[in-house]
């Protein structure tokens, strides 16, 4: 049995479709939000350190309040917001999950589901299972 569902969010649908899935299996979920600053908005004054950092870091916590706004009750929810490049979060946190649920977005004029470098990263370097979740599914 399933005992920890952690999802990717970046804003997309894919996380009630995970917390569904958790829901059934009742497991916890994990919703991970990572986030970057780029190095243009980083300063070396005193007074403004850290500053850009925090707004990136707020704005990932927002993204992950949001997503997960009408997650069904009785599933319990922890919340990530890590820095660090996406892939490289996602499969550190595929460490203490039984199953990670990731969402694809379909490109237009192409057939079918192509994957971009973050979930095909994770596909094959996650330490679980890896669901994707095709956007509109």
């Amino acid at each position: 049995m399933t005992r920890t569902i952690t999802v990717g969010l970046d804003g997309s649908n894919e996380s009630l479709a995970a917390a569904e899935e958790a829901r059934r299996r009742g497991a916890e979920l994990t919703a991970v939000r990572a986030w970057r600053c780029p190095a243009h908005e980083t300063t070396d004054h005193p007074l403004l350190a850290g500053e850009p950092a925090r707004l990136h870091e707020q704005q990932a916590v927002e993204t992950l309040e949001k997503a997960l706004q009408d997650v069904p009750a009785g599933v319990e929810v922890r919340r990530r917001s890590v820095e660090g490049h996406a892939r490289t979060v996602l499969v550190d946190a595929s460490r203490d999950a039984d199953l990670l649920v990731l969402g694809a977005r379909r490109r237009q004029r192409h057939f079918g589901l192509q994957l971009g470098r973050v979930a095909h990263g994770v596909l094959h370097h996650s330490a679980c299972p890896v669901v994707i979740v095709p956007e509109g599914v």
